[in-house]
């Protein structure tokens, strides 16, 4: 810690904090815009207040800043709904406690009281919090007028001026309710205005340092039992105001775009990962933890190569998603995949048919053959190979480690999920064949569904055997083609259907619909279906190039 760094620590009121906030004492950095909390997490937090129970402390800080051009690039505009006032001399930043300090502020800070200019819009949709005194309850307001409450809810940002308690008075009085009703309401409004008022709040302050000590210091301090995100530590070390840059902010964003994909889920972990593979550092060799991604926060092209790893990302999800039928972000096998594809995609600027064939071919034989599921050294050795393949589109992307020896694929599953990876490839390669014969065009989707042939099967013990599982792609063509809608559980109607190669896309073939006509058992029938699954199984990874094991 340098000389210059001191550290105080205070205890203040509640009420305290919202006059600063007020007055301009607390300021927000820009890189603080994380996600806003939900209804539920405001509304628990005033619970604790109610109930005086702690919510850990407030970290903050006032940097070593020069000059005023120091200041612009650093600052945010808005907290809890209301734009900042001007900064004071006696300013310190909010590092730690940002969400509810924003809850406060948007919740209690009087709109009426008060020369802070608010976003209406964002007020009413996330800070209009009132009290229920009938039900002792905090609840959102769907109001917009809030002279339409009932007397007895009461916005909160009134229990903490006494002229708004004089007023509820009044108020009550003029109604002629009963003194019991009366006295009740007034009991509970000066209980909770009391709590909310006198609530100590400690705070550790600051004064000097560089970011990246306030970082520091903010990764040691523990307030909630949480540690911090690795993407809130990168968005403080590597944020650029003048380009518009904070990494947790470029990652909402891409979770957005991707949820065309219905990849919108998938863990921020890997999208550091696939980040710091492209600074050179191999997915095998990347220690878990976020020092290594804070050190190339500092370097001057983090930005740059940052935002092309994001944009490679986008475009191998693409990929998946359009040539491979990973519609859903739940169905890629390994995650180590899009590392490699994203590294791909990063150093191949515009790939040729050849190439996205031969990575298509990839993506299956890895998915099939268990590839990550290797020691450390043939992972290196399988990363390099891919490496040669990126550079030079003839040689083979997939590792051989006996290259003699023909590779086999392990027996069907007997259930589809989608935890294990040759569950996951063989819902895959399910997909893959409904798309062709059907001609499904995925871009229309919206994932996937997984029904039962016969319901009354899917019901016992062996819910979701292999072979009484039908994955379809979800959109509207192909549930207005066979009549699937909401309330279907089954397609065993699909075995009365007229005779029509577009069912061979479900794996159920005319002998099947012969002894469903016979009344046949139906067992009999589902051990013809997963003898058509695993032929056609077979004749797709032997494709590949790899063997298949009925055994």
């Amino acid at each position: 810690m340098s000389d210059n760094l001191k550290i105080n620590t205070r205890v203040r009121r509640l009420f305290h904090y919202i006059d600063d906030f007020q007055r301009g004492n607390i300021q927000v950095p820009a890189f603080q815009r994380d996600h806003i909390w939900e209804i539920k997490a405001k509304i628990e937090l005033f619970e604790s207040i109610k109930l005086g129970y702690p919510i850990g402390s407030i970290l903050f800080w006032r940097p070593d800043f020069k000059s005023e051009e120091d200041f612009l690039k650093f600052e945010a505009d808005k907290i809890g709904s209301y734009f900042l006032p001007e900064r004071t001399q006696d300013y310190y930043y909010i590092l730690d406690g940002y969400q509810r300090l924003s809850t406060f502020f948007g919740c209690l800070v009087n709109p009426h009281k008060t020369n802070l200019k608010r976003d209406n819009e964002e007020w009413q949709k996330d800070f209009n919090l009132i009290y229920n005194l009938e039900t002792d309850e905090f609840e959102y307001n769907r109001k917009s007028n809030l002279n339409d409450l009932e007397i007895f809810k009461v916005p909160l940002f009134k229990f903490i001026d006494g002229k708004e308690f004089f007023e509820f008075q009044k108020q009550l009085l003029a109604l002629g309710l009963d003194n019991s009703t009366i006295n009740n309401y007034i009991k509970k409004y000066e209980h909770l205005s009391s709590n909310i008022i006198d609530y100590n709040i400690p705070s550790i302050d600051m004064i000097g340092g560089s970011i990246k000590e306030a970082v520091d210091i903010f990764s040691r301090v523990n307030s909630k039992g949480a540690k911090i995100t690795d993407d809130w530590k990168v968005s403080a070390l590597s944020f650029n105001k003048e380009r518009d840059f904070r990494l947790g902010t470029e990652i909402d964003n891409l979770l957005k775009d991707l949820k065309k994909y219905n990849f919108h889920n998938i863990k921020r972990e890997l999208i550091f990962d696939c980040i710091k593979n492209s600074f050179g550092k191999a997915f095998f060799d990347q220690v878990k933890n976020s020092k290594e991604l804070e050190n190339l926060a500092a370097r001057i092209e983090f930005i740059d190569v940052t935002r092309k790893t994001l944009a490679s990302i986008e475009k191998s999800i693409k990929f998946l998603f359009e040539e491979c039928v990973v519609i859903d972000g739940k169905l890629l096998p390994y995650s180590i995949q899009l590392i490699f594809i994203t590294d791909f995609f990063n150093k191949v600027k515009t790939p040729t048919q050849n190439q996205l064939y031969r990575l298509k071919d990839w993506f299956w034989v890895t998915s099939f053959m268990n590839y990550f599921t290797s020691n450390l050294t043939q992972q290196r050795l399988a990363y390099n190979q891919f490496q040669k393949f990126i550079n030079d589109e003839n040689e083979i992307p997939i590792y051989f480690d006996s290259p003699k020896n023909k590779l086999s694929v392990s027996r069907l599953l007997p259930k589809i999920n989608m935890k294990g990876v040759r569950a996951k490839s063989t819902a895959l390669f399910m997909l893959n064949r409904f798309k062709k014969i059907l001609n499904v065009e995925v871009l229309k989707s919206t994932g996937f569904k997984m029904y039962n042939l016969f319901s009354e099967i899917g019901e016992n013990s062996d819910v979701n055997i292999i072979e009484n599982t039908i994955i379809i792609i979800d959109n509207q063509f192909v549930k207005e083609k066979f009549d699937i809608t909401s309330a279907t559980k089954e397609l065993s109607y699909l075995l009365e259907q007229e005779e029509n190669k577009d069912y061979d896309a479900f794996f159920i073939t005319a002998q099947m619909k012969i002894l469903y006509s016979q009344n046949r058992d139906k067992n009999e029938i589902l051990q013809l279906r997963k003898r058509a699954i695993e032929i056609a199984e077979k004749e797709f990874v032997e494709i590949l190039g790899l063997g298949y094991d009925f055994s």
